[in-house]
């Protein structure tokens, strides 16, 4: 299991952009994400797939999912729901992770009863 944002665990910060040109600035090291409703989320993935640049895409819905899904993210992060989209993940062999997006440690071990891919910590992304 994946996780982001424990304060014992290191891994790479989550950035948050909204246009094509911040990912330039970002850190090899940084994983940038968006939320599929954003006005240039379509261009977002697009330009990170071609790019090779490690990213995640927040989803509030299975079309939403479907949609982001074609470009191959690296992370799908999710607020609600987290059986139901690695539920989708596990049947249509995606190679994104899941990862639920949660606000305290206890539910780690929900996560990992659900078979979730991931967790990261709310506190964690630069909101």
């Amino acid at each position: 299991m994946l996780i982001f944002g424990h304060p014992q665990i290191a891994t790479s910060p989550f950035v948050r952009v909204t246009e094509v040109a911040q990912i330039a600035q970002t850190l090899a090291n940084e994983v940038v994400y968006f939320y599929a409703t954003d006005e240039q989320a379509l261009n977002l993935s697009s330009h990170c797939t071609q790019n090779g640049v490690k990213y995640g895409v927040f989803v509030a819905n299975p079309l939403e999912w479907a949609l982001m899904e074609n470009f191959k993210p690296r992370y799908i992060l999710v607020e609600s729901e987290p059986k139901t989209y690695q539920n989708l993940a596990d049947d249509y062999l995606s190679d994104s992770r899941i990862l639920w997006v949660i606000v305290n440690e206890e539910q780690i071990e929900q996560a990992l009863k659900m078979r979730i891919d991931g967790v990261v910590f709310r506190a964690f992304l630069e909101l």
